[in-house]
């Protein structure tokens, strides 16, 4: 075998060990899930809705993102903030069409996540509303 297929066979070996493992992300993501805060990229607001959620450096929002955008949901697209937000927080954008299905779109990815981060009670927030929604991990 010759040395760049061998290192080529063992970079593809190590990137197979590099997937997420249960609890991975606990206390790396917050509970706060923004729904509507953003503009999209991927089309008009009318028919995309962001959903953001909060993690608290890069490395945990890119894992979390690419989690996200392999699994089998229905999502336009995912992308990490380049900078931290006033509070510290890199956010994770998930693009999801405006339609029937939204929110068991959002329910299935918190679901997938769940042994990731291990969060009991998420919290919803909507774009022009105060008031914050929980939701426990029961319920989802």
């Amino acid at each position: 075998m010759r040395l760049d297929n061998l290192e080529t066979n063992q970079k593809q070996t190590s990137k197979l060990d590099e997937g997420l493992r249960e609890n991975d992300l606990v206390d790396l993501i917050s509970p706060l899930v923004s729904i509507d805060d953003f503009e999209p990229k991927s089309g008009k607001p009318e028919d995309v809705v962001v959903v953001t959620i909060r993690a608290s450096d890069d490395e945990p929002a890119e894992d979390l993102a690419s989690f996200i955008e392999k699994g089998t949901h229905d999502i336009l697209d995912t992308e990490v903030s380049p900078s931290m937000d006033e509070d510290g927080n890199y956010l994770v954008f998930i693009e999801i069409k405006r339609d029937e299905n939204l929110m068991s779109t959002v329910r299935n990815i918190l679901k997938d996540i769940d042994k990731l981060v291990g969060i009991d009670t998420w919290q919803f927030q909507f774009h022009g509303s105060d008031g914050i929604v929980e939701v426990s991990r029961e319920i989802l």
